[in-house]
């Protein structure tokens, strides 16, 4: 994307036209600009930062403090313990867990039996509560080639799960 048509001239009065058009080009990148997992991309005029390495390395988030937390190497993505906090009941803790990513597009989540336990566990299928079980869905991983990785957007979930005691 080009913020000035033309390069301005040393002495170029800043109330111009030009000026104003490089203004508004400047705050719609951004306006524009989103953040994935880096590099930076510049597509369609839109510039896009990338952290690479499963959005573990180039200055992105580090994960693995928190509850729920992750990291990932290769295709083995290592989900932290956490806790289920419902209503007044005790909470319950889902143990932490390795994962090796074998499809694109698996679900990491927590399933809670409501007033029992909770695991930890990985399908392709999006997970979804029935009337005894809570999933509640942590990371959607994506696989290429050996290596997986989660995009910023498909954290579904950090820290500990808290459920109202109305519910189940």
């Amino acid at each position: 994307m080009k913020i000035f048509d033309k390069k301005p001239k040393p002495g170029a009065k800043v109330r111009s036209k030009m000026f104003f058009t490089a203004m508004l080009r400047m705050a719609k990148l951004w306006e524009t600009l989103k953040v994935h997992n880096g590099h930076v991309d510049y597509s369609n005029g839109v510039a896009t930062i990338v952290f690479d390495a499963g959005g573990m390395g180039g200055g992105a988030m580090d994960y693995t403090g928190w509850s729920f937390g992750f990291s990932i190497a290769g295709a083995v993505v290592t989900v932290n313990a956490g806790k289920v906090r419902h209503g007044t009941r005790a909470a319950v803790t889902a143990a932490g867990d390795d994962f090796t990513i074998s499809a694109d597009n698996t679900w990491i989540f927590v399933a809670y039996t409501y007033g029992g336990t909770a695991t930890i566990t990985a399908s392709t299928s999006e997970p979804v509560d029935t009337e005894t079980v809570h999933n509640h869905a942590l990371l959607l991983v994506t696989l290429t080639g050996t290596a997986a990785s989660v995009g910023a957007g498909n954290i579904k979930h950090l820290g500990d799960i808290f459920i109202p005691g109305a519910f189940a």
